[in-house]
């Protein structure tokens, strides 16, 4: 024997093992032997070397061959095990082989070991192929299985003899039909092809058993959900010794996927088509749009050089590399060279440079500025103002930015006339309040002065005079005219009270000494009684520290509001609120009444209005007035308060 053989000699008697050693070595084997003469021995060695063979005495000291032979088929069951013993009966010998032994030989007939032992390696080795072939039976069976599955290909076969039908898993799959249902007989499978379909089938079948030629098909199958699935099937007869037909084989395959997917290619291939035409097409245009476009550039660039604005053209890098005419008047300079040749700093005004050094920073850091003033200074040292309007494009297929230049220096003188007129027309209108106010004061004086002690003194003589009467008059019926004197004196009462009700209205005297809350709060409560319309006060500080004309101011728009609240709002109650945040005196009115939409115009005639926009600007402060029908109304006035010298409640 070529092949290098293992073995393990289990055995206690050293003479006994070199005797069989050497007739194995005597017997034309290739091996290596191993000795083990206890238990611990025998698992040592067969755990790490790897053996082909075992030998075996029957009995030992302090363990047996059975014992061996049990381990041995538990954990190595393909190692051929051999007793070779001196006491080993037939009964036992019987045993070990039904126990799995591999053979036996007798001690005094050991010229059967070598023989045994070739027989029990050759027997190994069968029984090694075997397995090897089972295996790879096995594995080609399974790879079979999964191309079957993969390929979506199912088998079918038919004997004449009994008339039956066999179908593998797979075509049960493809008909969708379940594995455990029998399988119909070819003559009743009509219902699973589409009517064309099923009479090519029948042909063919027919043909193939007359003809005995294979037969290969396209057909459309049904399930039972009535998707249709198109498959591919082949069939062949089977033919005895004779050249008669035993019966059909065949295949289906489920290429609907492919049918598909060549519908999709035809689909694209027909897309492609239009596409491509569609290129062409678009490739004439595009020619044609090259040709329009050229004219396109000239058309821009001969705009750009006649365009009445300043242009100038820069380099992604800052470089100037065009101006037109109209660039080159707004700075009084003759040609680009002119405008490259004076430095930037020199270009602009101090403040000018400075905020061009801040755009260029922001450039850098990503923020983009699309439209900014600057100041120039041309040669004569003339300060000209300029509008400019930065974009990117495409100059010479090149990246570059494009500075739109406009002179609003003109503009700007317009408009700094138009604020100063407007200012003069503020001040004018702040003097002509002021002496509206000085006006009413003195007529409140006066009224004061004169008609209100005119009064004072008509019921003083008035109560005297009663008196008097009522001594010297005893006979005379002092009820009815004492009556008189009664209603006199409360005519005077009630004209006194209209005097001050109308100097209030001229000119509280209470904001002269108390300021504006006092005056607010004595006029709300005065407003309430009047109107009979509940009124509630609220302010977040004990005093406010404004000018007498800021006081006067929102004390009159008070004054409107709540004089519109009682005219047109029906409402049922009213909030005021003064309060002060982030450095503004806020008043606010706020009724339950009808509002108004806010997107209908005001009337021209709402002069009230009017006057407290008038007013609200000569405070420089802000009116807002908001309120939707059926939500009431709500009036806020703010303007600007330094609150350091104020204190909360």
């Amino acid at each position: 024997m070529d092949t290098n053989i293992r073995i393990l000699h289990l055995e206690d008697s050293f003479r006994d093992s070199e005797l069989i050693r050497s007739i194995i070595e005597g017997g034309d084997i290739t091996f290596e032997y191993f000795l083990a003469e206890s238990e611990k021995e025998f698992l040592t060695i067969l755990e790490t070397k790897n053996i082909d063979l075992i030998l075996s005495d029957y009995s030992l000291p302090d363990y047996n061959g059975n014992e061996a032979l049990k381990l041995v088929k538990e954990k190595y069951p393909s190692i051929p095990f051999i007793f070779v013993s001196g006491t080993m009966g037939e009964d036992s010998a019987i045993n070990a082989m039904i126990n799995g032994a591999t053979d036996y030989v007798l001690k005094n007939k050991l010229e059967r070991l070598v023989p045994a032992i070739k027989r029990a390696v050759y027997e190994q080795e069968l029984e090694i192929q075997k397995k090897l072939a089972e295996e790879a039976l096995k594995e080609s069976q399974d790879m079979l299985q999964k191309a079957r599955k993969l390929a979506q290909l199912g088998v079918w076969d038919w004997n004449a003899d009994g008339d039956t039908v066999t179908w593998t898993d797979e075509l049960f799959q493809i008909a969708g039909i379940d594995p455990r249902e029998p399988v119909p007989l070819f003559e009743n499978q009509a219902y699973l092809y589409t009517p064309e379909s099923w009479h090519l089938l029948h042909n063919a079948v027919e043909n193939a058993l007359k003809t005995h030629e294979p037969y290969e098909l396209e057909l459309e199958l049904i399930r039972p959900d009535n998707s249709i699935r198109n498959v591919k099937t082949f069939g062949g007869t089977k033919l005895d010794n004779q050249g008669h037909v035993i019966g059909l084989f065949g295949t289906v395959q489920d290429i609907t996927e492919r049918k598909r997917a060549e519908q999709a290619i035809i689909e694209a291939n027909k897309e492609l088509q239009v596409q491509n035409e569609e290129k062409e097409k678009r490739t004439a245009e595009l020619i044609l749009a090259n040709k329009a476009f050229l004219q396109s550039e000239e058309n821009f660039r001969r705009s750009i050089a006649e365009s009445p604005f300043g242009i100038r053209i820069n380099s992604v890098s800052g470089l100037t590399i065009y101006v037109n005419q109209a660039f080159l008047d707004i700075y009084e300079i003759s040609s680009l060279e002119d405008f490259k040749s004076k430095s930037t700093i020199n270009r602009y005004t101090p403040e000018s440079y400075i905020q061009h050094l801040e755009r260029k920073e922001k450039r850098k850091q990503g923020e983009e500025i699309s439209d900014y003033e600057i100041s120039i200074k041309r040669k004569d040292g003339e300060i000209r103002m300029i509008k400019v309007w930065r974009k990117e494009i495409l100059w010479n297929d090149t990246k570059h930015y494009q500075l739109i230049n406009l002179d609003i220096t003109e503009q700007k003188r317009t408009e700094e006339a138009l604020k100063n007129s407007q200012q003069q027309l503020r001040n004018f209108a702040s003097h002509l309040q002021n002496i509206r106010e000085e006006e009413k004061i003195a007529i409140a004086r006066e009224i004061h002065d004169d008609l209100g002690q005119i009064l004072v003194a008509l019921k003083i003589d008035l109560g005297l005079f009663k008196h008097e009467v009522a001594k010297g008059n005893g006979c005379i019926s002092s009820e009815e005219i004492m009556g008189k004197f009664d209603d006199l004196s409360r005519l005077v009462d009630q004209t006194i009270k209209t005097t001050r009700r109308i100097m209030t209205g001229l000119r509280p005297e209470i904001i002269d000494s108390l300021g504006f809350l006092e005056a607010a709060r004595s006029y709300i409560l005065e407003f309430e009684a009047r109107h009979h319309l509940p009124c509630q006060f609220t302010c977040t500080l004990s005093e406010v520290n404004i000018a007498p004309q800021q006081s006067v101011a929102l004390f009159r728009i008070l004054q409107e509001v709540l004089t519109n609240v009682s005219k047109h709002s029906m409402a049922t109650a009213v909030k005021i609120k003064v309060s002060v945040h982030s450095h503004k005196l806020i008043l606010e009115i706020i009724d339950n009444g009808i509002g108004f939409d806010e997107n209908r115009p005001v009337r021209e005639d709402s002069y009230g209005m009017i006057g407290m926009k008038e007013r609200v600007i000569l405070l420089e402060g802000k009116l807002f007035i908001t309120g939707k029908p059926g939500q009431g109304t709500s009036v806020r006035v703010e303007i600007p308060y330094n609150n350091s010298s104020s204190s909360s409640i």
